[in-house]
């Protein structure tokens, strides 16, 4: 009968085989077994062409000149992480069987069988997942540049599905921005009419004013009837001063001061009329009635034209960059094959997996330790 103490020896024993076969075991897949991958890199700058111009998107409208970067960065990273993405680069580089060959190691590998974990089995989501876990994008904000990179087993295929995602981004970029400017193109369309309909509709009320008084300008009208009341008044002053000379020495009755003094009626006359003409029809009537009416429809009428004039400009300017590719992405630094392997870390992972064990071993002899005191 084995003793108590022969027993727990060999459970000790048991168990270090057992911790020595699990590391080496997971050191064994990890030097051996696990799928090494080259990462292919490239670092891009987002360039718009068109600041300066007229807001590229609404989003610019709010936000500075770095934030709307960032902001085309993340917005570049949603696509790159879509499904979009992998299945354009799917169609080029058939990225669905790569994942389920023997390219790929058996822990990483996707199955089309109901019997393995959830995370194993073959489907879209799970596709997604591993295409995301082999990508690699950094926005760096001080330089404003994106590091773009992609592992595979193939280095020569990382390089190209790297070249592939920069091609498509900067397309999809300017589809974006295309799709922004026509929102806007539309709307400055709809404005310019609308602001076409006001500046032609004070226009015509301008010159129906004009037709309704007979005057092309009020301002000139006053302006020749002030020079023609100054010249009567000057004649009133010098006829009056004629007559009072001439009432020394002349019959109020004779012929040439009764001439003077209707003259002097007269000129008086038409210096009321004059008056009245420049501060307007009835006495109850504004100082320069005409002249006021006709300066607010003049400046009505200016002001819509130069709203229709801005809004023409802009419309004139977003057609322009409709068709024009506003938005590049500058390469700069090109992605390159890599020469040795980049996944995985083998020295880290192996050592990782020697303290996590050497941990669970630590925790094992703690245990039987406790048991065996426990039975003594």
């Amino acid at each position: 009968m084995i003793s108590k103490e022969n027993r727990l020896r060999f459970i000790n024993i048991i168990f270090k085989f057992i911790f020595v076969f699990l590391f080496l075991s997971t050191a064994y897949y990890i030097l051996y077994v696990e799928t090494e991958k080259y990462e292919s890199q490239s670092v891009v700058m987002i360039k718009d062409l068109s600041q300066g111009q007229v807001p590229s998107s609404l989003g610019s409208l709010l936000v500075g000149g770095g934030s709307a970067s960032m902001a085309d960065a993340k917005l570049l990273e949603v696509y790159i992480n879509s499904l979009d993405m992998f299945t354009l680069l799917d169609k080029e580089f058939n990225l669905t069987a790569y994942y389920q060959s023997e390219e790929i190691d058996i822990l990483h590998r996707l199955f089309d069988d109901a019997f393995v974990p959830t995370n194993y089995l073959f489907n879209q989501k799970n596709l997604l997942n591993a295409y995301r876990e082999d990508l690699l994008i950094i926005y760096d904000e001080p330089s404003n540049t994106i590091k773009l990179g992609f592992a595979h087993a193939n280095e020569k295929i990382a390089q190209k599905i790297v070249q592939t995602i920069i091609s498509q981004s900067s397309k999809i970029l300017n589809l974006f921005e295309n799709k922004n400017t026509k929102i806007i193109l539309d709307f400055l369309t709809k404005e310019e009419r609308k602001k076409h309909q006001l500046f032609i509709s004070s226009l015509e009320d301008l010159l129906q004013y004009q037709n309704r008084t007979s005057t092309i300008d009020p301002k000139v009208d006053i302006d020749v009837k002030n020079t023609i009341l100054a010249s009567l008044q000057s004649d009133l002053i010098q006829k009056s001063v004629e007559y009072e000379s001439k009432a020394q020495y002349l019959n109020e009755n004779s012929a040439e001061m009764k001439l003077l003094k209707g003259n002097i009626h007269f000129i008086e006359k038409s210096i009321n009329e004059i008056k009245r003409k420049i501060t307007g029809k009835k006495g109850n009537q504004k100082l320069n009635v005409n002249m006021s009416d006709f300066t607010l429809l003049q400046s009505k009428m200016e002001f819509n034209k130069e709203l229709y004039i801005q809004t023409l400009k802009k419309l004139e300017e977003t057609k322009v960059l409709v068709n024009q590719n506003s938005k590049n992405l500058i390469v700069v630094s090109e992605a390159f094959v890599a020469d040795s392997y980049t996944y995985p870390n083998k020295f880290k992972d192996t050592f990782s997996a020697l303290i996590v064990l050497l941990f669970v071993y630590g925790v094992g002899r703690l245990v039987l330790t406790i048991i065996r005191d426990h039975k003594d």
